[in-house]
C-alpha cells in the first residue's frame, strides 16, 4: 500500500512571506476604496452605543468605527466576560492590547469588518450638541 504522507505546498517561510503580502495588498488599494465606503455609513453617538450593552445586543466602538458584534459572541475564541465588559462602549485599548499588552492579529482585523454597522461621532460634535 503506497503511503499518504502529507507534503506542505509552502514552507513556513514561504506562508510568512504569502501572509506579509497579501496583508500589503489588502492594506494599499483597498484602504481607499474602504475609506469611501466608510463615508455611507451612519454616524452613531455615544448615547446610541451606549444603549447596546447587553449579551444579546453587542455593540463595540473600536477606532471610532461600530461594530454589532452580538452575532460574532457565541465564536469568540476567549472567554465572553473578556468582551461582554465592553459591550456598548468605546473599546479600542481592549482591541489593541486584549488586557495583557497584546493587540488582535491581522485575521481578527478582517473578520472584524464583517461587524462593521457605523462610525462613531466624535467627542467635539456630541459636546456641541449637549450645549445646544
Amino acid at each position: 500500500m503506497p503511503s499518504t504522507r502529507f507534503v506542505p505546498l509552502l514552507s513556513p517561510r514561504q506562508w510568512g512571506l504569502a501572509a506579509f503580502l497579501g496583508t500589503a495588498l489588502l492594506a494599499s488599494p483597498l484602504a481607499s476604496m474602504a475609506d469611501e465606503a466608510d463615508e455611507a455609513l451612519p454616524v452613531i453617538t455615544q448615547e446610541e452605543l451606549a444603549r447596546h450593552d447587553q449579551p444579546e445586543d453587542c455593540w463595540k466602538a473600536i477606532h471610532g468605527k461600530v461594530y454589532d458584534i452580538t452575532d460574532y459572541l457565541p465564536r469568540h475564541p476567549g472567554p465572553p466576560a473578556l468582551v461582554l465588559h465592553w459591550c456598548g462602549q468605546e473599546s479600542t485599548e481592549a482591541w489593541e492590547t486584549k488586557g495583557y499588552g497584546m493587540p488582535h492579529s491581522d485575521a481578527a482585523g478582517i473578520l472584524l469588518e464583517d461587524y462593521l454597522i457605523g462610525i462613531l461621532e466624535e467627542e467635539e460634535a456630541s459636546a456641541d450638541r449637549q450645549q445646544d
